[in-house]
């Protein structure tokens, strides 16, 4: 025997290459969604259900980082092999990123819907001060309608005077 268990050093060296380049990929690719996820949930979540929101989030991906593992391995013990049970794993990897790309059709109009309700609650509160506390029933119902027709006469709201009332 030549010592290389029938491996051609050529195509070893070439499969190694593809292996390494398609791990960086991955790596690459999979550090970049936590961010994404979690600036995209802030901007698509109402100020008073953003605790609620990444509460869920996070006890979600701790549950799958937590029991992902023990899943995978239950798989390998009872699904015939490494092999298809990281596959499984990888297709629910698919899944979500595909449920993510999904997300380019609606997220527009989510923060959209977001940032209008923010305006309405500061017009409300500012309506509160100018009246000393005391706004009437139908201005307020009026005022916080979210209709797309809807509009703030004065755009000049910073994100500083937006982050103290959220």
């Amino acid at each position: 025997g030549n010592g290389n268990n029938g491996i051609d050093n050529g195509e070893s060296r070439g499969s190694l290459l593809i292996f390494i380049l398609i791990s960086l990929l991955a790596g690459f690719l999979s550090g970049i969604t936590g961010p994404i996820v979690k600036s995209t949930l802030q901007n698509v979540t109402l100020p008073q259900m953003r605790g609620q929101a990444f509460a869920l989030l996070n006890t979600f991906d701790d549950f799958g980082r937590g029991l992902g593992p023990a899943f995978v391995a239950w798989m390998i013990e009872n699904m015939g092999g490494r092999q298809k049970a990281f596959n499984i794993g990888v297709g629910g990897w698919i899944f979500c990123g595909i449920l993510n790309g999904m997300l380019f059709w609606t997220v527009e109009k989510d923060e959209e819907n977001v940032r209008s309700a923010v305006e309405s609650m500061l017009i409300q509160h500012k309506d509160c001060i100018s009246t000393g506390g005391f706004v009437e029933e139908e201005s307020l119902e009026e005022k916080s309608s979210l209709h797309q027709d809807w509009s703030v006469k004065d755009n000049s709201v910073s994100i500083l005077e937006v982050s103290r009332f959220t």
